[in-house]
């Protein structure tokens, strides 16, 4: 006999991935540890590489964008992502910080964590500047000497001490490319 099942479950793939470790820089921003450990935080990757001149609305474009394409909403856990090349120069950290604040709490506050994973030993600063000078209020982590990509999955365990850095699991989705015909 064929029984309908009470419950069903959705048809997922295990094993189409890899992880990877790395351990953060040693320029983090981590106001509150106790926003630690956390996992399966998914990452919107910004997909761009960065001007001298900084655009803060392009910017908060750009990551709306990508959280769209990945059908992620602002106001959930999430890791920003972004390979900061060039000056660290005040003005463009701030431009930054500004695009960031546009997409990730346009109101100023945020209720769930936002972490901030930065190919870029710029990630004190950035995160001062965010709650520091533009006032952004809930829990946030900026951490460097990160490469992510799209569809990446961040695990991050507690700080290591004395040192300060973070374990930061990197999990993320293969997908195979069809092999050319002989």
């Amino acid at each position: 006999p064929v029984v309908e099942p009470n419950e069903r479950i959705r048809a997922t793939v295990i094993g189409a991935s890899q992880f990877t470790v790395q351990v953060s820089g040693k320029t983090i921003y981590l106001p509150d540890a106790n926003i630690l450990p956390v996992r399966n935080v998914p990452v919107v990757h910004l997909g761009l590489d960065l001007p001298d001149r900084l655009d803060p609305d392009a910017l908060g474009e750009a990551f709306r964008q990508q959280a769209a394409i990945l059908d992620l909403q602002a106001s959930e856990a999430l890791a920003l992502s972004f390979a900061w090349r060039g000056e660290p120069d005040h003005a463009r950290l701030l431009a930054m910080a500004k695009g960031i604040l546009r997409f990730a709490a346009p109101a100023g506050r945020r209720i769930t964590p936002l972490f901030l994973m930065i190919d870029g030993d710029v990630g004190a600063s950035l995160g001062r500047i965010l709650q520091q000078e533009l006032h952004v209020k809930g829990p946030l982590a900026a951490i460097d000497g990160m490469q992510l990509r799209e569809l990446d999955f961040v695990d991050i365990g507690q700080p290591v001490e004395p040192t300060g850095v973070v374990p930061v699991v990197i999990k993320s989705l293969l997908f195979p490319t069809p092999h050319a015909p002989s």
